[in-house]
């Protein structure tokens, strides 16, 4: 209650503001850097906040926001210096499975004893990893297996789970000193990275997950399958085994002895790495903005060196939880609980009475990963220049940010600080929009009708212009009309790169409630499953955009999407042509230079594109760019020239795209004519 009196008499002071001004309802949130909220606080606290701002972006005022940190999803491997993320450094000289690293991400140090047995018999194997050489686990052995035929003595697995994914170049063992005739002859050790079905300690339950299989007495027993041996020795000589091998992604590392023929010990059981830790996530709590808001734009500051990635998402919702939880009730049917029902359920391993599904009603679905390069922030440009829109869909009351990213070795990518635009009254209650086919049968241009229906009330603040983002540019705008009525000629539409701008008469609330727009245009498809997103806006407010949703905005079609299907299949690299075919670069102005032009088809996250010049012995000549891509249609020019800069001979040359993906390559190539 107070707040929600805190934030009335704040909207009261805020609203005499702005009086005086021609915004209404801008509001800016901000991540990390000097003055944003803690990365840290997102998963954490209880509560942040929110600032009121005019076009200048200057404050007005602040407003809370409540996390629900109980909905963050984030592994242990983010640093936070500077109030930024980025994947953390694994320094070679520290031992990973020392006791105090392990309990800092969650990892611990067990036996494949059965679980029923397991946590007893860990307490003898601690001293393994409390950094104290001169203590030891000692496994004596009366009798020599191969005389008793079965092992009397210990041949369990000894287990360090890290806690998390790392990248491991050494395992070191040894015993104590002065007690160098009890090392290990006789050992496997076995290795299992994050897709390993093992749970993360004996009392956890989750389904698909198990216990580390028990190792049997007998002479011919072998590992849990689930392992990858990374080194089987039964003629050890070496009192300090220190194994180095390439660096892998591993969590979990296992020391198994083979039918040993003496009493033995291990004193420190150490595990090292280097480099960036490979993959890490980072995913808010549910950010509750006290009211549905319009969002807008998002942008950030960091850096994604070459061969690393960043993959960052979105998704909003109007409840303050994702998901709905359902257990089977007395009927014998599924019925909805509480949360804290079905974790209570879950805890106790009672899987099959219990199911969690994803609240579609009210919850949208992850957005496609933002394109880094497009939503940095542009030093240069003044307001909200720069940035790009924020792709889930509103007014919505709740919001989640996800972050995952992938190094390599010694680099690796981090966001240093962002920052959302929005307006906290949106422009319509509700815009629903529907594209028409939803399915192409090849890629060439489509014919396509696109229909917007906003629901206005009053308060709303109406507007006046709509943008299609149609990803490549569309070849043409055949028809604008408002509830039926042509506007074209009253309106020109806008055709860029990416998209069409829509322009008409201010749509009023609660006046224009439903009244349909409808554009048809023909543009290409490129990649299965390409939506065509659309915004409206106050052309007097360009930066504070609303998006679409996608529904029934009109009973003409049956689709209710901004979706479109093409063929599955076929090469992603396609229409390769050099225009004109023959290159004459005297200098004389014509066909000085050559457009190679192509078209990428089914690429969702920027992949690497290449263009590049060879001569007919295949030495290249000149690589005329290099850049990462999506799905669209691209060109580049060649003006003859090496990459030295001189002109090359007259003859035939080779012209060929190389698309880089998790396949492999996918090339095409054509020939062009360079004559004098």
């Amino acid at each position: 209650m107070k707040v929600m009196l805190g934030r009335n008499l704040l909207w009261g002071l805020i609203i005499a503001a702005w009086c005086t001004s021609a915004v209404w309802g801008r509001a800016e949130f901000h991540i990390g850097g000097p003055t944003g909220t803690s990365w840290q606080g997102l998963i954490t606290d209880a509560q942040t906040e929110y600032t009121i701002v005019d076009d200048q972006s200057e404050v007005l005022g602040t407003l809370p926001i409540a996390i629900g940190a109980e909905e963050a999803g984030v592994d242990t491997m983010i640093a936070y210096d500077d109030n930024a993320i980025r994947p953390i450094w694994v320094d070679s000289s520290v031992n990973l499975a020392l006791d105090v690293n392990l309990e800092a991400r969650g990892g611990n140090l067990y036996t494949s004893v059965s679980t029923g047995y397991t946590r007893e018999a860990a307490k003898e194997v601690q001293v393994m990893i409390d950094g104290d050489p001169e203590t030891a686990t000692l496994r004596q052995v009366d009798i020599s297996p191969r005389l008793a035929g079965l092992n009397i003595g210990y041949v369990k697995n000894t287990v360090v789970n890290l806690g998390a994914e790392m990248p491991v170049n050494r395992i070191r063992f040894y015993p104590r000193p002065g007690f160098e005739e009890n090392y290990l002859a006789w050992y496997e050790i076995g290795v299992a990275d994050n897709t390993a079905p093992f749970m993360a300690s004996p009392q956890e339950r989750a389904p698909g997950r198990r216990w580390y299989r028990d190792i049997s007495r007998s002479l011919t027993s072998t590992n849990d399958p689930e392992f990858d041996i990374l080194e089987r020795n039964v003629e050890n000589l070496d009192q300090v085994v220190d194994l180095r091998f390439p660096k892998r992604d591993l969590r979990w590392v296992a020391i198994r002895p083979i039918n040993p023929e003496r009493t033995w010990e291990i004193a420190e059981m150490e595990v090292y790495g280097e480099g960036f830790v490979t993959k890490t996530s980072y995913r808010t709590g549910v950010l509750d903005f006290g009211r549905p808001v319009a969002w807008s734009k998002i942008r950030w500051q960091g850096e994604v060196p070459e061969g690393t990635r960043l993959v960052l998402r979105t998704r909003t919702g109007s409840t303050p939880q994702p998901n709905l939880f359902w257990k089977i009730g007395s009927t014998g049917n599924f019925e909805r609980v509480s949360k804290d029902e079905y974790t209570t359920t879950y805890q106790v391993g009672r899987f099959s009475q219990i199911q969690a599904t994803y609240d579609v009603e009210n919850w949208s679905f992850w957005s496609t990963p933002y394109d880094f390069a497009a939503g940095l922030r542009n030093p240069e440009a003044t307001g909200w220049e720069d940035g790009t829109p924020l792709l889930s869909p509103g007014p919505s009351q709740y919001l989640q940010l996800e972050v995952v990213m992938f190094s390599d070795g010694n680099k690796a990518p981090r966001i240093d600080e962002m920052s959302l635009l929005f307006a906290e009254d949106p422009a319509a209650q509700s815009v629903i929009a529907e594209i028409w086919p939803v399915e192409t049968e090849n890629f060439e241009p489509q014919t396509f009708t696109y229909v917007v229906r906003p629901v206005l009330k009053d308060g709303d603040r109406g507007f006046d212009r709509l943008e299609i983002f149609t990803q490549v540019p569309a070849e043409a705008v055949h028809s604008v009309a408002i509830d039926g009525r042509e506007i074209i000629d009253d309106f020109p539409p806008k055709l860029e790169e990416d998209r069409i701008v829509i322009s008409f008469e201010p749509f009023v609330a609660p006046r224009d409630n439903e009244r349909r727009i409808e554009v048809v245009f023909d543009a290409k498809v490129l990649r299965f499953g390409a939506e065509f997103t659309g915004w409206v806006y106050d052309s007097a407010e360009p930066e504070l955009k609303q998006q679409v949703r996608p529904g029934n905005a009109t009973f003409r079609f049956a689709g209710d999407a901004l979706s479109v299907r093409t063929p599955v299949g076929g090469e992603l690299v396609r229409k390769v042509t050099a225009h004109p075919a023959t290159l004459t670069p005297n200098g004389d102005g014509i066909n000085d230079q050559t457009m190679i032009s192509y078209d990428l088809r089914n690429i969702g996250a920027p992949r690497q594109i290449a263009l590049r010049i060879f001569d007919l012995s295949g030495r290249l000549v000149r690589e005329v760019i290099s850049t990462p891509a999506v799905s669209g249609s691209f060109a580049a020019v060649w003006d003859g020239r090496r990459t030295e800069g001189d002109l090359v001979a007259p003859g035939v040359y080779l012209y060929q795209v190389d698309l880089t993906t998790d396949k492999g390559l996918s090339a095409a190539a054509g020939t062009i004519a360079v004559a004098y």
